[in-house]
């Protein structure tokens, strides 16, 4: 059994039935984030592009060394998940998981100026 309290985010994933590929996909996604947010190469998750084509992503635009978009993420999220959702409760359930929490903290920021 699975405590949603310590796992968030994997119980959003239970929630929602989603397929073992479709969250290593999102999580490697989060990872691209990461590197473009601090500056660092990307060149490691290039191995990724069989998992990432698959979602009909365009790599070039995720691989592109400009900071994330608020617009990419749900773009993404819509790709791999085939629906939208929430982004600030997707967002918080991976950061209370400690899952790429300097990302959640970008996106979360992102999104607090969007709605202002």
């Amino acid at each position: 059994m699975i405590n949603a309290e310590e796992h968030p985010f994997f119980m959003f994933v239970i929630d929602h039935e989603f397929e073992e590929n479709q969250v290593k996909a999102f999580l490697n996604m989060l990872g691209v984030f990461s590197c473009r947010i601090k500056g660092e190469d990307i060149s490691t998750f290039y191995q990724n592009d069989q998992l990432f084509s698959q979602f009909n992503f365009p790599l070039d635009k995720l691989y592109a060394s400009e900071q994330p978009t608020l617009e990419e993420l749900k773009s993404v999220v819509a790709k791999i998940f085939y629906q939208e959702f929430e982004l600030e409760y997707l967002l918080c359930s991976l950061k209370k998981q400690c899952i790429q929490m300097e990302v959640c903290d970008f996106l979360l920021q992102r999104l607090k100026i969007d709605l202002k």
